[in-house]
């Protein structure tokens, strides 16, 4: 048995054979952190990518897909082609940090914290003492700098924050788990909320939200929001739709090939169940093989199929992601980006001109 750092634990670089050789903990690690490559990563990725340049004239960016579908680990591999792509530029010049990920603080509050989400901000630009910034005040024609008598205050630190973008070339700011941003504000508060993201877009940096279906909402504040924001779709693999279920099936083969316990199971029996157990989404599929692993890992690295079923979502959780994914679809049809053709979009137009008009007489 191997003993080794938590760190060096890379699926990358590590053979299956050899993280066999690690003990049960280094085990659950490896399979945790093995990244799947997939033909639904490679086509958001792309599309993505495209919005997210700045010739798109989309500052804001919202990544929405169902819970488990893989957004955290879509956005981790735009970090590394971001940084890889413009890693000379890194190199002649250190305090260059083109990109910055970040995950929305839980404050525990009702009120959503925005010291807390620019403290962290300022921690994924590498902004050391974000509590502790110069206070600027204006005062009878007169401008005086200080250091603040306590924290600094939310509005110290949101220009700390945009002086940072500026000062590190900051080209996109990747904000997972976007939604406490939307759940914890309503009426003139998201509108404010919203406000202070486009300040954010409008140091430079483009925005990337990610998150639930519930992010829909932010892209139909109103005209200015709508026309600076990009929505992509990151969606599942359904069921019924031929090239999905095949590549849903591979997936099952890849996961099933990294799992570290000796006797690999055969897992392409249980494809279809997996397929619908996991919504077709490989996120969730990871979930119950790693729950899986640990059963067989309790059981000296045995496995046996029952194990699978033991490892499902309850009855009641699995409802209610089904039922907020459906929803969720319904709603984000015809929000994405691409998702018009100049046919459509003339007959919106009229629908909407015909809707006025009838307004405007019923007025009169």
């Amino acid at each position: 048995m191997t003993t080794m750092n938590s760190c060096e634990i890379n699926p990358r670089s590590m053979t299956r054979k050899q993280a066999l050789l690690l003990p049960d903990e280094g085990k659950r690690l490896y399979f945790d952190r093995v990244w799947l490559k997939h033909p639904r990563v490679d086509q958001t990725l792309d599309q993505l990518t495209i919005h997210t340049a700045s010739s798109s004239g989309k500052s804001i960016i919202l990544l929405i897909g169902p819970t488990g579908v893989g957004k955290s680990t879509l956005i981790q591999t735009l970090e590394e082609q971001f940084i890889q792509s413009r890693m000379q530029e890194i190199e002649r010049d250190p305090g260059f940090i083109p990109v910055a990920m970040m995950v929305v603080p839980a404050s525990g509050e009702r009120a959503f914290s925005w010291r807390m989400f620019y403290s962290s901000l300022g921690g994924a630009l590498e902004e050391p003492l974000m509590d502790r910034k110069l206070q600027t005040r204006h005062l009878d024609g007169r401008t005086t700098v200080c250091l603040p008598g306590g924290s600094s205050t939310v509005a110290d630190m949101r220009m700390a924050v945009e002086k940072i973008i500026a000062m590190r070339r900051t080209q996109l700011i990747v904000i997972d788990e976007a939604v406490p941003i939307l759940h914890q504000a309503s009426g003139n508060n998201l509108v404010n909320h919203m406000d202070a993201i486009k300040t954010l877009a409008d140091m430079g940096a483009t925005l990337v939200l990610v998150g639930s279906y519930d992010l829909l909402e932010l892209a139909s504040l109103n005209d200015q929001v709508a026309r600076r924001t990009g929505l992509v779709h990151f969606t599942r693999y359904q069921t019924g739709v031929a090239k999905d279920e095949e590549s849903f099936r591979k997936a099952v083969r890849m996961l099933q090939n990294r799992l570290p316990i000796q006797d690999l199971p055969d897992l392409t029996e249980f494809v279809e169940d997996l397929h619908v157990a996991s919504l077709g989404c490989v996120g969730l599929l990871k979930s119950i093989l790693s729950t899986a692993l640990g059963y067989a890992l309790k059981n000296g690295g045995k496995w046996s199929d029952e194990m699978l079923e033991q490892s499902l979502e309850s009855l009641d959780n699995y409802g209610t992601i089904l039922k907020q994914t459906i929803e969720g679809e319904a709603k984000i049809k015809d929000a994405c980006v691409g998702s018009s053709n100049f046919k459509s979009l003339r007959k919106k137009s009229e629908a909407i001109l015909a809707a006025a008009s009838a307004a405007a007489r019923y007025c009169a």
